[in-house]
């Protein structure tokens, strides 16, 4: 293979997998989605150092807004609202944009009350996803679930995934349209927060596939690091109802010829949703996969690899599925102080993630319980569509 396996990259292809441009147009088949422009000064604010919210509404600090100036580590207090000389506010420093928390809010109210938030291409990461936590660290209960816009800022804010989006969309752009370009700082005219109808989806039923030429070449589950023993029965049944919702409703559809699809099947009636599409290129996970099988060459009739799934549970030991990722499971603080103390080659990491295995908050196969929640959660959103 060539040292650049990849079909050439243009910048019209990462911007076709934007959600606010292909969603018009499979909005029948995906997760209900209400889209709003960014202002300049909130992309700002997102790009600032420090993780903290804007002032309220009312212009006043919120609850959990740490100055990310202050020399301490204690969250603003009304004594730290008066400077030294004169007793005034030193909230101007503070980002105060009402219009669009009030936009955020009305728009999570539309969607039910829960959503969560991506912006044109990234979303924050979860922690059940195969290879890092990003910003969920952050939220109450390691979890994407938004129910006011100080919610999603938080997310937003502490995530690294968002910050790729809005400083360098396009860098992995190769083709012909960006010679002589910077490709590196080339950013949209225009960014977005897409919010996103919240279901309990269950990670197990999540799968990415991999489309080279219009040819669905290969699929695997996304939480590749959770062996889930019932799937492994179902494993035929989900590779039939991918395939064919795969030629039914995305085949020639969607603007570009090779992408990477990611969807979710309903436990119970094996119905396909889009979640999104993502760009074929190295910036993109492969998972269970390696780029080489996807991009080398395929049988006759396209159908290079079947649905790919973790098969027994010593496959997913500790490490077993590599660390691409490893250094957004833990805030940077964590990992500042890793190197200090010599545990900079992922030891730290290994043993805090064994720590909250151990105590529990590790992902586990779901329960019975569980599974009636999800299928009952399934079956609202066939209703609610």
């Amino acid at each position: 293979m060539s040292e650049n396996p990849f079909p050439p990259l243009s910048v019209s292809d990462v911007a076709n997998c934007a959600l606010p441009v292909w969603y018009s147009r499979f909005r029948n088949i995906s997760i209900k989605s209400i889209i709003l422009e960014i202002p300049d000064e909130v992309v700002k604010y997102l790009l600032a150092d420090g993780v903290f919210l804007p002032l309220d509404r009312n212009g006043q600090p919120q609850p959990s807004y740490r100055n990310p100036e202050s020399a301490d580590d204690g969250m603003l207090s009304d004594d730290d609202n008066d400077s030294e000389n004169g007793g005034e506010n030193t909230w101007g420093a503070i980002p105060h944009f009402p219009e669009f928390q009030d936009a955020v809010d009305a728009a999570i109210e539309a969607l039910g009350g829960l959503a969560f938030p991506k912006l044109d291409w990234s979303a924050p990461k979860a922690r059940f996803v195969c290879l890092g936590m990003d910003a969920s660290w952050i939220s109450l209960g390691q979890t994407l679930r938004c129910k006011t816009a100080a919610d999603v800022f938080l997310l937003l804010k502490s995530s690294d995934f968002v910050v790729h989006d809005l400083t360098c969309p396009f860098e992995a752009c190769n083709g012909e349209s960006v010679v002589d370009k910077d490709i590196g700082t080339l950013t949209p005219d225009q960014y977005h927060l897409v919010l996103r109808k919240w279901y309990d989806m269950h990670p197990s039923m999540e799968f990415r596939c991999f489309v080279k030429n219009n040819q669905l070449v290969g699929m695997c589950q996304r939480d590749c690091m959770n062996f889930y023993p019932f799937l492994v029965s179902l494993k035929p049944a989900l590779q039939a109802a991918i395939t064919e919702f795969f030629e039914r409703e995305i085949c020639g559809k969607f603007m570009n010829s090779s992408f990477v699809l990611d969807v979710y099947v309903n436990k119970g009636n094996h119905k396909v949703w889009l979640v999104d599409f993502n760009p074929l290129s190295p910036n993109t996970d492969s998972l269970m996969f390696s780029w080489e099988e996807i991009l080398g060459t395929g049988n006759s009739d396209g159908t290079m690899h079947g649905l790919r799934i973790v098969t027994r549970a010593e496959d997913v030991a500790p490490g077993a599925m590599g660390t691409r990722y490893m250094h957004n499971r833990l805030p940077k603080d964590a990992f500042d102080f890793a190197e200090h103390m010599g545990m900079g080659d992922g030891t730290l990491a290994a043993q805090m993630i064994a720590g909250l295995q151990e105590a529990g908050a590790g992902a586990r196969p779901e329960t019975e319980t569980e599974t009636q929640t999800y299928t009952q959660t399934e079956s609202e959103q066939e209703q609610g569509r």
